[in-house]
C-alpha cells in the first residue's frame, strides 16, 4: 500500500462529531475531495498534497470540540484501509453490549437500529428487544 500525501489521519475525535463540523475546520486549507468519518476518527483527503501538510501543521494537538486533535498525515486507501500494523488501523470487530431504556414510546426499534448504523458500521446479530422479543 502507498503512501498518500494528500490524506490525512484525525484522531481523537468527538463521538458526536459530523462531517460538516470536520468541513469547516478543514476547509480554509483546501478542496476536500473526501471525509470518511468513524468512531473517535476519521480520515480528510485533499485535493492538494501541500493543503494536507498545512492542515497536519496547523492542527495537531489543536482543541476541537473539547478534545485534542492528532493530525497527521497516513498510508492507506481512501476508505482508511491501513498496511498491517499501522498506528491508523482501527479494531477490526470489537463486542460492545449497549443497554438503552426509557425510549419515546413513538420510536420503533427498526428506527434504533438504523440511528445506530448511521452513527457507526455496527452489526445486529445479537440484538435484542426485551419488551417484545424483536431483533
Amino acid at each position: 500500500m502507498s503512501f498518500n500525501p494528500c490524506r490525512v489521519y484525525v484522531g481523537r475525535l468527538p463521538f458526536d462529531v459530523r462531517p460538516s463540523d470536520v468541513e469547516r475546520l478543514f476547509d480554509r486549507y483546501g478542496r476536500i475531495v473526501d471525509i470518511d468519518l468513524k468512531n473517535g476518527y476519521g480520515f480528510v483527503e485533499f485535493r492538494d498534497p501541500r493543503d494536507a501538510e498545512d492542515a497536519c501543521r496547523d492542527n495537531d494537538g489543536r482543541d476541537f470540540m473539547g478534545s485534542r486533535l492528532i493530525v497527521e498525515p497516513t498510508k492507506g486507501d481512501r476508505r482508511g484501509r491501513a498496511a498491517g500494523g499501522s498506528r491508523f488501523e482501527p479494531p477490526m470487530r470489537s463486542r460492545y453490549r449497549v443497554v438503552v431504556e426509557n425510549l419515546a414510546r413513538g420510536l420503533s426499534w427498526q428506527d434504533l437500529k438504523d440511528f445506530v448504523r448511521s452513527v457507526a458500521p455496527v452489526g445486529f446479530a445479537d440484538a435484542h428487544n426485551p419488551r417484545t422479543g424483536e431483533g
